[in-house]
């Protein structure tokens, strides 16, 4: 129960756009769901009003305020903007260092700071925004144990001065029914980026001959995408690999596949593992980030370790030839994820910090 003091905060979610990806899918899932919770909730972003999520949150009632233009103006602009809210929530290192000049005025807010990724973006200032933004920094949260190590090193931030709060996901309003096929489904959702590493379930796909066991379908988009599409073609298997571009409706994505792939070689709490989760979608992944934490404690899928081909192709063999692995992998990641990511139960965590600051 959200008390009325809490309510009336105004809370102001800063992000460095609202394309695809698992901090800006967060943000849309926490901002929403306050939303609904009757508080006061809008969001900053440097990105387009043309971002895929913007265009989502332009359906609800969460304001997005876009900013633009030379640095002056942008300056003006956020100063303006975050005289409006009571709590400034940055969801980005690279907003970190685009409020550096404007530091000053934050001093004044409530400020939270989650970090959602294992790694640092490659932006010059980056450290210096970090050192400078302790000081108006309230509460930093990272999504998990590994992150908050991670980010203490990279950012030279107290790692005993970072709680962990794991990103929540919205639950499935349906249950998926499943027809039965003579080849199982495999899915990848992600940006068409180096370090995803969708080639090597390509290359696995090819080398160990499993064509004939499995499809794939691939979402996402990005710059490795002409890189993969030549793969796919040199290996022949464009009947059985299908490029599918960025789908944001997670209904139109989880219900088409049997089993979600990762094959990162680095991510903090991925948001599509969450996700398949809630569809009741086991899970082959690589070793990286707090994946092995949850696959581990749930039971919801396999690990391998990366670019490990051979260990990914016995995986994809098992959860083809035993549809009842398969299918209870499944359903103990569904019942992992009602218990402990409901956006709800993860939007009541950071409403308690809200409260802390209010009260400070």
């Amino acid at each position: 129960m959200i008390s009325d003091y809490i309510n009336k905060m105004k809370i102001l979610h800063c992000v460095s756009s609202l394309q695809v990806g698992g901090a800006e899918k967060l943000v849309k899932n926490l901002s929403v769901a306050q939303q609904e919770f009757g508080q006061n909730v809008a969001i900053l972003s440097f990105g387009k009003t043309t971002d895929e999520f913007q265009q989502v949150l332009s359906q609800s009632k969460v304001k997005v305020h876009n900013i633009a233009g030379n640095i002056l103006k942008r300056q003006i602009q956020i100063i303006k903007l975050i005289n409006h809210f009571d709590v400034i929530h940055i969801h980005s290192p690279a907003v970190i260092r685009a409020f550096l000049l404007v530091s000053p005025f934050l001093l004044l807010k409530k400020v939270i700071y989650t970090i959602h990724g294992e790694v640092s973006p490659n932006l010059q200032g980056i450290k210096v925004s970090h050192r400078v933004a302790r000081c108006y920094v309230n509460y930093t949260f990272a999504v998990s144990d590994k992150t908050r190590l991670k980010a203490g090193g990279l950012f030279s931030w107290p790692k005993d001065k970072i709680k962990v709060i794991k990103n929540g996901v919205s639950l499935p309003l349906r249950s998926i029914n499943k027809a039965d096929k003579p080849k199982l489904t495999l899915g990848t959702v992600s940006r068409l980026i180096p370090l995803k590493k969708i080639e090597d379930l390509v290359k696995c796909i090819g080398e160990f001959n499993l064509h004939d066991q499995v499809d794939l379908k691939i979402f996402g988009d990005g710059p490795e995408r002409e890189k993969l599409e030549t793969l796919v073609n040199h290996l022949n298997l464009n009947n059985s690999i299908q490029f599918m571009n960025n789908v944001i409706d997670e209904d139109q994505i989880y219900p088409l596949i049997d089993c979600l792939i990762i094959c990162s070689e680095t991510e903090g709490l991925p948001m599509v593992l969450l996700e398949g989760m809630a569809y009741g979608i086991p899970c082959i992944s690589t070793r990286v980030g707090a994946i092995p934490d949850i696959i581990t404690a749930s039971d919801c899928g396999f690990l391998f370790d990366t670019s490990n081909l051979a260990q990914l192709a016995e995986h994809i063999k098992v959860m083809s030839e035993n549809k009842s692995v398969l299918e209870a992998k499944g359903l103990n990641g569904k019942k992992y994820i009602t218990k402990h990511f409901a956006i709800e139960s993860i939007a009541n965590i950071y409403q308690e910090y809200y409260g802390n600051l209010n009260a400070q």
